[in-house]
């Protein structure tokens, strides 16, 4: 009765407001009304016309996104369709995250409101919001699908159908309530996700319909990501490597997308840069896992974890690593060090002792570093004598020399680097994001001695194996190192 009477108050209302406009108000009222009504009635057959693309995800992205997925993308769709787990180790430059959207988007708008509903996540906030959603973002505007979006989420008609979280937000306890017809999980830059999270992810996708879909670089053989990727996961494993894409297949596709994926120049300049059995060279242009050796002295997931590490604050000391080079292929490196913090302050090829010299006496000003740790085997010792001269704060160091524990480590460079091993290992330890610092670290071997003394992998005997000197690494492993007491002969490093 209530709302029959409140209802009936409304019309009467509205119809007294129409009575006070004159006939053409009113004619021009009931044209809007009508106008209104017919959008929405065709808004709403579009919408459902979609629904057609059920069963068609490259339909779907072809037809109402107006877009183009390359043979393998297409491949991805369909085995989201029809398998319950999807894993995609994938190169670099494959299109990984602007599939994933895609896929998004057609779980989303072939499906009634309330039936499906999509839960996406990557190892940091700024993959999460910046790579992913934003890619989200940009499918919901080109298809004019349905409800509105923002940097996480997916509304539809005020009901919450689709977020993103970092792994940390997303806890067991995270995942309770969510229930739809139709669950899918989306894991992006899968090797930086948690054990706990994938199990987390698991327990959404119980009912048939549900999927779990995986896409990232196979960077870490000891992650999960990893362990799924591996026969007998029940995962359907589908591998993209740079060999298989457009670029270097010559598959037609439009010209405009040919720059936004990995192309023939780049995939020949990081086999030279990184060398062809790098770790790296096997993650980002393979697409594989490289393996995991007992003779590595620096684990992947080690440098994974270090890199841009969340929480660590750079403070005292500070201090430059340098490594010095002159003329060829070999780089001059500069690394700050704050704290536990890395920054990778210079690197040039090609210039005079003198000239270096100066950038180490600039960057020891600017910085306020209260040493320069440089090395002093060849080259390095011209750099050393000129910034003694000017009495700034240098420490020469031999690694060639004797270690300062000579019954754990056959030499100081051994020494050096076991010392950077462990923070690695212990955490302590935040590195910048870049490829080339990442491989030469993951590409150092170690062995023991018949005397139980750590030997480090020579830079002559990683060129024998096709990988350029560890320049950058060798800088890292100055800039962290500990205080050397005994004097140290200049000799030739080995």
């Amino acid at each position: 009765m209530v709302t029959n009477s409140g209802h009936s108050s409304a019309s009467s209302k509205l119809s007294a407001a129409a009575a006070a406009l004159s006939p053409p108000e009113r004619a021009a009222l009931l044209q809007a009304i009508r106008a209104e009504l017919a959008r929405r009635d065709a808004a709403e057959a579009e919408r459902k016309a979609t629904f057609r693309y059920a069963d068609d995800p490259c339909g779907f992205v072809h037809n109402v996104l107006r877009e183009f997925l390359w043979s393998r993308q297409r491949q991805i769709a369909e085995a989201v369709r029809d398998h319950r787990r999807v894993a995609v180790p994938s190169c670099h430059g494959a299109g990984k995250s602007f599939l994933a959207s895609r896929v998004t988007a057609w779980w989303l708008g072939t499906n009634p409101p309330g039936d499906a509903f999509v839960v996406t996540s990557a190892p940091t906030f700024n993959q999460v919001r910046a790579i992913l959603w934003r890619e989200i973002n940009r499918a919901h505007k080109r298809g004019g699908l349905p409800g509105h979006t923002n940097q996480t989420e997916w509304h539809i008609d005020g009901e919450l159908v689709a977020f993103g979280r970092k792994p940390q937000d997303m806890d067991m306890t995270g995942f309770q309530g969510i229930h739809a017809r139709r669950v899918l999980v989306i894991l992006d830059e899968a090797c930086g996700i948690p054990k706990t999270l994938w199990d987390a992810a698991e327990t959404l996708v119980t009912n048939d319909e549900s999927r779990l879909f995986a896409i990232g670089n196979p960077d870490d053989p000891s992650s999960e990501f990893a362990r799924k990727c591996a026969p007998g996961s029940g995962f359907k494993v589908i591998p993209i490597s740079a060999f298989d894409t457009p670029n270097l297949t010559g598959e037609a596709i439009p010209e405009g997308l040919r720059p936004l994926l990995v192309g023939a120049t780049w995939v020949e300049e990081m086999a030279a840069n990184w060398g062809r059995e790098s770790p790296l060279y096997t993650a980002k242009i393979l697409g594989e896992f490289p393996d995991l050796s007992d003779d590595t002295l620096i684990p992947m997931s080690w440098l994974k974890r270090a890199v841009n590490r969340e929480g660590t604050v750079p403070g005292d000391p500070v201090a430059l690593g340098c490594d010095i080079a002159r003329y060829g292929t070999d780089e001059t490196v500069i690394i700050e060090r704050r704290g536990d913090v890395a920054r990778l302050a210079q690197t040039h090829r090609g210039r005079d002792l003198m000239e270096t010299t100066g950038h180490i006496a600039r960057l020891l000003r600017d910085t306020g570093a209260s040493v320069a740790n440089v090395d002093d085997a060849g080259l390095g010792g011209g750099v050393t004598d000129r910034l003694k001269e000017q009495r700034l704060p240098v420490r020469p160091i031999n690694v060639g020399a004797a270690a300062q524990e000579p019954d754990k480590y056959v030499n100081l460079r051994a020494e050096v680097f076991w010392n950077l091993r462990e923070r690695f290992r212990e955490g302590t330890i935040s590195l910048p994001d870049d490829d080339t610092l990442l491989t030469q670290l993951g590409a150092i071997r170690y062995r023991i001695d018949s005397r139980g003394r750590v030997v480090i992998e020579s830079k002559d005997e990683m060129k024998k194996r096709g990988l350029p000197s560890p320049d950058r690494a060798d800088a890292l492993a100055l800039a962290f190192a500990p205080i050397i007491t005994r004097p140290q002969p200049r000799i030739r490093m080995l």
